[in-house]
């Protein structure tokens, strides 16, 4: 017959100690990146799943059941996030071992011929598995050795695509980028596409377009200020336009209607359709 609620909870307030206990001698058989408090955290679950469980009946004491339940849901803890395998551990605690026995008994630490030769393998098999074994290890970041940096200075992530903040700010400058280019007047876009973009030359555009080289430069001189405008009025420290360049007015209303129509959204939106289609 299974226990009362309120007799559960007894159970499990009365035999808490046995989650540490396990805990105790459980946790020698694991490396010391194995966090404590989630073995604990899995020790606890077994002991709550146990005064479920339990029956008077039975004829076992709660607490040798309970012993047996919590040692077991802290293993199958441990298994379910072990991506190193079995055959890893087995191979590591072979190595561990006879490197052990080999020292006590000659007093230093045996050379790699000597060791593999005492697990019954060649040194290249000895090589293969402490390899494995290095591959499947686990620092914490904040690992660290003496007075040197912390493991999270000595492998700190520099490249932006992995950095989450610097990732968006890269993306959104792209998306503004292109609604920039694409809001500008036809002949400002064609050409800025064109000559920045498409890598053609000044003269190729003037003559597609019927306007003298000068005009097309002209065009662009123009666009460049436009998109440097609308640059200053979404980030600081972008550089003003002189109030006296050409196209003034059309200028204004090209920003007005950008930061109007545009937000960060449609711009990292922006940015991200533009890499899709590339």
């Amino acid at each position: 017959m299974a226990v009362l609620a309120g007799e559960r909870e007894g159970l499990i307030l009365d035999h808490i100690d046995l989650v540490q206990h396990a805990v105790n001698q459980v946790s020698s058989r694991y490396p010391s990146h194995v966090d404590r408090g989630e073995l604990w955290n899995a020790g606890a679950l077994g002991l709550v799943e146990a005064a479920a469980r339990f029956r008077e009946e039975a004829g076992v004491p709660f607490g040798r059941y309970a012993s047996t339940r919590i040692k077991g849901a802290i293993i199958d803890s441990t298994r379910q996030r072990d991506w190193a395998g079995r055959a890893i551990r087995r191979n590591t605690r072979d190595i561990r071992r006879a490197e052990e026995a080999l020292t006590d008994e000659r007093g230093c630490l045996p050379s790699d011929p000597t060791l593999a030769a005492a697990l019954g393998i060649t040194e290249e098999q000895l090589r293969t598995r402490r390899n494995a074994a290095a591959a499947a290890s686990l620092l914490h970041l904040d690992y660290q050795v003496d007075d040197e940096d912390p493991l999270a200075v000595v492998v700190a992530e520099n490249h932006p695509d992995c950095l989450p903040e610097d990732s968006l700010l890269s993306r959104e400058l792209s998306g503004t980028l292109h609604v920039a280019v694409a809001g500008l007047p036809d002949p400002q876009r064609e050409v800025v596409e064109r000559y920045f973009f498409g890598a053609e030359l000044l003269q190729d555009i003037a003559a597609s377009l019927g306007v003298t080289e000068a005009r097309t430069s002209q065009i662009c001189a123009e666009a460049l200020n436009a998109l440097r405008s609308y640059f200053g009025a979404v980030y600081d420290g972008v550089p003003q336009v002189p109030a006296d360049a050409p196209g003034k007015r059309s200028r204004a209303a090209y920003v007005a209607t950008l930061t109007t129509d545009a937000t960060w959204r449609t711009r990292i939106g922006a940015a991200a359709a533009f890499q899709q289609a590339v």
